[in-house]
C-alpha cells in the first residue's frame, strides 16, 4: 500500500511539474529572440538549461512511476507498434546533444569530443515502438556517454540481424569506461558508478534505469561493455521482423544540423501486430 502511494505521487507531482517547466522553456527561448533579451542572453541561456535539466529528470522520475504503478497492480503493459524508423531519430538526437549544455552552461558535448551518427547514409528496417520513447532511450545514453568523455569520440552505430530478428543499436565513447563492479549496478534506480567522483556531474542516475524500462517495454533489452580507461558500449537490442518495411536513408553529410524541431513520423501506423516475444539481450 505504501509503495503504492509513493509511486502515484510520484507520478502526479511529475505530472504536475512538467507544465511549468515547458512554459519556462518556451517563454525563455522567446526572450532570447527579442533584443531586451539579448541583453541577458546568458542568464536567459542559464535559466533554459537548468529548465531544461530539470524537465529531463522529471520525465525519468514519471515514466519509472508509470511502470511502477503498472507492476503493483498487475496490468499487463502493451508493447507499442507504431512504426519507427531509427535512423531520424538518430539524426535529431545528435542535433540535440550538439544543442545540449551541462549544469555550468556550457556545451556538454567538449570541443575535443568528436560525435559521429553512422546511420546517416545506412538503410535500416521500420522498427515497431514508442517514436518518443526510443528518442528518448537514444538521448539518454548519449547525454551519459558525452559527460564522461573527455576526448576521442562517441558514436552512435546500428545493424540488422535477419536471422534473429533484431536491431542492434550500439553507443560507444572513448571515455573514462566503468569497472566490473560497476557494471552491475548503474542499471538500478538512483544508482551511479563511482559516487564519490560523479558528484562532479549531473544527474541522480535515473538514466540508464529509464532505458531499461525503455527496452524491456520494446520486448528488448540492453547491456554494457566497458573497461575502465577505454571507454565503454552500449548495446540496446529491439525486436525487428522487418514487415513495416524500410527507413529513410538520411544524407550523410550536414544531415545532424538542418533540423531544429522534433519529427513527425511520416509512415502511417499499420494494424497493430501481435506482441512479438521478448529479445534474449546476448
Amino acid at each position: 500500500m505504501v509503495q503504492e502511494r509513493k509511486s502515484a505521487l510520484m507520478a502526479m507531482l511529475s505530472h504536475e511539474i512538467r507544465s511549468p517547466l515547458h512554459g519556462m522553456l518556451g517563454l525563455t527561448t522567446a526572450l532570447l529572440e527579442t533584443p531586451a533579451g539579448k541583453d541577458m542572453s546568458r542568464q536567459l541561456g542559464m535559466v533554459r538549461s537548468c529548465a531544461a535539466r530539470l524537465l529531463d529528470l522529471v520525465t525519468n522520475v514519471m515514466d519509472l512511476a508509470q511502470s511502477e504503478k503498472k507492476r503493483l497492480a498487475g496490468k499487463p503493459i502493451e508493447r507499442p507498434t507504431a512504426p519507427v524508423d531509427l535512423a531520424e531519430i538518430a539524426d535529431e538526437v545528435i542535433v540535440m546533444m550538439n544543442m545540449a549544455v551541462d549544469k555550468m552552461n556550457k556545451p556538454l558535448v567538449k570541443s575535443s569530443v568528436r560525435l559521429t551518427n553512422e546511420l546517416a547514409g545506412k538503410q535500416l528496417p521500420i522498427v515497431p515502438g514508442d517514436s518518443y520513447k526510443l528518442t528518448q532511450l537514444l538521448y539518454n545514453l548519449m547525454t551519459n556517454a558525452c559527460k564522461f568523455t573527455d576526448s576521442g569520440s562517441v558514436r552512435i552505430s546500428a545493424d540488422y540481424k535477419t536471422d534473429q530478428k533484431i536491431v542492434e543499436i550500439g553507443i560507444t565513447d572513448t571515455g573514462r569506461g566503468i569497472s566490473k563492479e560497476g557494471q552491475k549496478s548503474i542499471f538500478k534506480p538512483f544508482e551511479q558508478e563511482g559516487d564519490s567522483d560523479s558528484r562532479s556531474f549531473q544527474g541522480i542516475g535515473l538514466g540508464l534505469s529509464v532505458c531499461t524500462e525503455i527496452a524491456e517495454l520494446h520486448g528488448g533489452c540492453i547491456r554494457v561493455e566497458s573497461e575502465l580507461g577505454r571507454g565503454s558500449k552500449f548495446v540496446v537490442q529491439l525486436f525487428c521482423d522487418g514487415t513495416l518495411g524500410q527507413g529513410k536513408i538520411t544524407p550523410i553529410e550536414g544531415s545532424a544540423i538542418q533540423h531544429t524541431g522534433p519529427r513527425i513520423n511520416p509512415h502511417a501506423p499499420p494494424a497493430a501486430p501481435a506482441a512479438p516475444a521478448a529479445v534474449p539481450c546476448s
